[in-house]
């Protein structure tokens, strides 16, 4: 985005959020004279942190959470957010760089990272919400063997099932697409990939999504900004359709009075202070420039920035020396949740719009290679020939052999996934068997890519029972926890993730509480 009229408009939506924003806090001199006494901090306000915020305020605990981002407060004039008509910077977290469109963007706090490591790009969300802001919104349970093949034995299924994934679906409060807009003419494809599943013996089924279908009603009636109808979600929903964490669950802890949710303040360092952490902080403006560095001494840590910056943040901390005892095993066992990007053409027209963000489940169990998870992605470009064209994101399982390295020499952490090993050339092989059942079954369609170039599934880097404790406290450390999708080794199984990492979140919370108060 360029121009000052666009630049101005963003400062405005900065300023509305509720003093919270950069103008709203005080400026503190280059290096905080003394650390703020915190007695819980979080460090994320995605799934995770919006959990554990909500349930320490429930139990009448006050918590601050630090949000390297900035909010995005969606109103009814919509415009919150990028598009991809309007591309700029709102669509990439302090990058002129973006996967999804060619040109430069200007540099911004946006709402999207896309990290370049060695093998793959991974994306994550960036703003309060968190991924929730940018996610395809499909919440789904795995299978109590595809739950074991992830976590073992250590944490049983029967519990999680009946306790901690259903609070889960509570907080989050998913529903699956209604009949009438299923119906719709703009859901042309998510129909068309039902019945092309249908054809191919793979069950389809309609997903439980956090959105909220009467908004997505209203768009179709053209009384709110048109979005999950014409596939506008990858940075987010300006109509407010898109149940994200900022809309619920966090919104319902802040209404509590007992959480502070500071905005564009990204964590540097973890150091042990007594019985206590100091945690560094820098405070960015619009451009991100540091304009102050904030400490705060912490009796309780919870980790909660997500698979990759949570695992920067703790790699980063053991190689300066911060957090020495952190165990060799942080930072390893990451996985893109076996991702991957999948287009097929050749069916019939289905491109007016393809609305989303998604809908449709169809599963592969009987794969020869690998179970495989198939969900409708919308892929509004028809192919040239004019014929119809389907996109999905498949997930499927892989060794979750990723790791990320500290550079002594420049303090940066890097990440590498080895894309071309084994397990991953399985994975690829397993999704494509569905695609070619796909197209056998639907004569006149064929393949046009499986990609595995992008991952929005970040898993692992600090994985239960390793570098962690059953319960997510850090091995090395009191009160040191993680609560985010670092827990989980690098696959679910061939499900999204999201609604784990909400149930998983309580589940460490309710313990650190228990502890805490009894």
């Amino acid at each position: 985005m360029s121009g000052r009229k666009s630049l101005s408009r963003r400062r405005f939506l900065t300023g509305v959020a509720a003093g919270t924003a950069l103008g709203a806090l005080p400026l503190r001199s280059a290096v905080a004279s003394a650390a703020e006494p915190v007695e819980t901090l979080i460090i994320g306000s995605g799934y995770a942190g919006s959990v554990a915020a909500l349930r320490f305020a429930q139990a009448g605990l006050h918590s601050v959470v630090l949000e390297r981002g900035r909010r995005w407060p969606v109103t009814s004039a919509g415009g919150t957010f990028a598009t991809p008509a309007a591309p700029d910077g709102r669509a990439s977290w302090l990058s002129s760089w973006s996967p999804f469109v060619p040109q430069q963007l200007d540099v911004y706090p946006g709402v999207l990272e896309a990290f370049r490591a060695d093998g793959v790009i991974a994306l994550a969300g960036a703003g309060v919400g968190g991924g929730s802001l940018v996610n395809n919104a499909v919440m789904l349970k795995p299978s109590e063997a595809a739950f074991n093949r992830a976590f073992g034995t250590d944490i049983d299924f029967d519990e999680m099932s009946e306790r901690w994934y259903a609070r889960a679906r509570t907080l989050i409060g998913p529903a699956p697409m209604p009949d009438d807009v299923y119906a719709s003419s703009h859901y042309t494809a998510a129909r068309s990939f039902s019945a092309e599943a249908a054809a191919a013996g793979l069950a389809p089924f309609r997903a439980d999504m956090a959105v909220d279908w009467q908004a997505v009603r209203e768009e179709q009636a053209g009384t709110r900004e048109a979005s999950l109808i014409i596939a506008r979600s990858i940075w987010g929903a300006n109509s407010g359709a898109k149940r994200s964490v900022d809309r619920t669950i966090l919104a319902a802890a802040e209404a509590t009075g007992r959480v502070s949710v500071e905005t564009l303040t990204r964590v540097v360092d973890v150091v042990p202070s007594g019985d206590r952490y100091v945690v560094r902080c820098e405070r960015i403006d619009d451009t991100g420039a540091v304009v102050a560095r904030p400490d705060y001494s912490a009796k309780r840590v919870f980790f909660a920035a997500g698979s990759l910056g949570t695992s920067r943040l703790l790699v980063a901390a053991r190689g300066r020396g911060s957090l020495p005892a952190l165990r060799a095993s942080v930072g390893k066992g990451w996985g893109t949740n076996s991702d991957r990007q999948t287009v097929r053409v050749g069916m019939p027209w289905n491109n007016s719009t393809q609305g989303g963000p998604s809908g449709i489940v169809a599963q592969d169990l009987d794969n020869p290679y690998e179970p495989v998870t198939m969900i409708n992605f919308p892929w509004p470009v028809p192919p040239a020939d004019g014929t119809g064209a389907l996109g999905a994101l498949a997930m499927t399982t892989c060794a979750a052999d990723g790791y990320f390295s500290y550079d002594a020499a420049t303090g940066g952490v890097s990440l590498t996934w080895p894309a071309t090993g084994a397990s991953a050339v399985r994975a690829t092989q397993a999704v494509t068997a569905t695609v070619d059942r796909l197209n056998a079954a639907n004569p006149g369609t064929s393949t046009l890519r499986v990609n595995a170039d992008t991952t929005s599934h970040t898993l692992g880097g600090a994985v239960l029972g390793k570098a962690c404790r059953l319960d997510g406290r850090l091995h090395g450390y009191d009160n040191l926890h993680v609560i985010d999708s670092s827990l989980i080794p690098g696959t679910m199984a061939t499900v999204p993730p999201a609604l784990t990492v909400t149930a998983l979140a309580d589940r460490c919370v309710h313990k650190a509480l228990d502890r805490m108060l009894n």
